[in-house]
């Protein structure tokens, strides 16, 4: 059974002006609405802040941009926004639902403004959405801070680790059973299917992994050489003492940390190599099923022609006893894996055949007779010969 979530989640988007303008006809519920939506419940939505022009995200990104050190034009396919959406866990958002509507805007707000802050710029727009399936708030920022520097550059793979955990802090203020959600390592390592941790790749799991884990070596490696000199003193004062203490239980820490992501690591690279494993079992389970399939139809559409040229040359008929009877190998080895779909059909039309073969020989009995004249003899066998089956 699937884990319920308990946990909130805040995820980032970087757009051009075209795909803003998209987001906040979206967000405001402006021009097409979309089917999964439940207009009736469309007046419970929150505008917070309402989301500026794209037009105007443009000229303040201009703006900004013309603080950096170093100058380039503004690409016309380039961010004008960071827009991002708040959402929660399943197990998460009756809890959150159970707020009040003031309770729940001021909880968007206040994890939004924390967002905002970590990352260096402000908050330009903040709707919630109640008319949809689950609850969740669609925010926006300039996409390049008053330092001229893009969002897109800030948002690190550790930075983007601290925007979960400042969104976890200001939801506790209103919800403290709301918490923050596994890292993607974590939840990697621990089996949850891939199709739910998409947006962290092989690669960036396997480049991040190792060099936090060089980091925590090396702070491993700095406090131990602190401790070191700390004990080859000949004499320790109570603040030297108290001092070791610290790097000791530093050391301590540290060590434990860099253990658990080597730990993960380990984990998420063999669990990554079983979905690997899984996959490529499946692709050959299809691949097999596909060539069965294919052989199933070269056999059926060979039964059919064996049927058409069996019912021709009169090589299916039924035996003494009644029962149907291929006597040509070739027809009968082709007939024998369609023969339960088939066989009816063949036999029906094989009887059809002999009956007409009957009667055409009852009418060239009766035309061989010598009281007929002679010209309506010529003439009926003529007919005949042309009717044969």
């Amino acid at each position: 059974m699937e884990e319920k979530s308990f946990a909130i989640s805040v995820r980032i988007e970087h757009r051009s002006i075209g795909r803003a303008k998209s987001a906040r006809y979206h967000d405001l519920r402006t021009g097409h609405i979309p089917g999964y939506v439940d207009q009736e419940r469309m007046p419970e939505n929150s505008t917070i802040l309402a989301p500026a022009l794209p037009s105007k995200l443009r000229r303040v990104c201009l703006a900004n941009r013309a603080n950096r050190p170093t100058q380039r034009a503004m690409k016309k396919d380039a961010a004008v926004a960071s827009c991002f959406i708040i959402t929660f866990g399943k197990a998460a958002q009756p809890i959150f639902e159970a707020l009040s509507k003031a309770q729940q805007d001021a909880a968007y707000e206040a994890v939004s403004t924390a967002v905002a802050t970590l990352l260096g710029s402000e908050v330009t727009g903040l709707v919630a959405h109640r008319d949809e399936t689950a609850p969740h708030a669609h925010g926006q920022m300039p996409a390049v801070r008053a330092d001229g520097r893009p969002l897109s550059k800030v948002l690190t793979p550790t930075m983007a680790k601290r925007v979960q955990d400042v969104a976890a802090q200001a939801i506790a203020e209103f919800a403290p059973q709301i918490v923050r959600g596994k890292p993607k390592a974590q939840r990697i390592a621990d089996g949850e299917p891939r199709s739910k941790t998409v947006h962290r790749s092989v690669e960036q799991l396997h480049t991040d992994l190792p060099k936090e884990i060089s980091e925590k070596a090396a702070e491993v490696e700095k406090l131990q050489g602190r401790i070191a000199k700390m004990r080859a003193k000949e004499k320790m004062t109570e603040a030297n003492v108290r001092t070791l203490a610290t790097y000791e239980r530093r050391l301590s820490e540290k060590t434990a940390q860099m253990e658990e992501k080597h730990r993960i690591l380990v984990s998420a690279t063999r669990a990554v190599e079983t979905q690997q494993a899984e996959r490529e079992a499946s692709l050959r389970e299809r691949e097999t099923a596909a060539e069965l399939r294919g052989q199933e139809v070269t056999a059926q559409v060979e039964g059919i022609k064996a049927a058409v040229e069996a019912i021709r040359d009169g090589t299916v008929t039924r035996g003494e006893d009644g029962r149907p009877k291929v006597t040509d190998p070739t027809h009968a080895a082709l007939l024998r894996p369609v023969w339960r779909t088939l066989g009816p059909l063949v036999m029906s039309l094989a009887d059809m055949r002999d009956e007409m073969k009957a009667g055409l020989r009852r009418f060239r009995d009766l035309f061989r007779r010598n009281e007929l004249q002679p010209d309506v003899i010529d003439d009926g066998t003529d007919l005949l010969d042309g009717m044969e089956p």
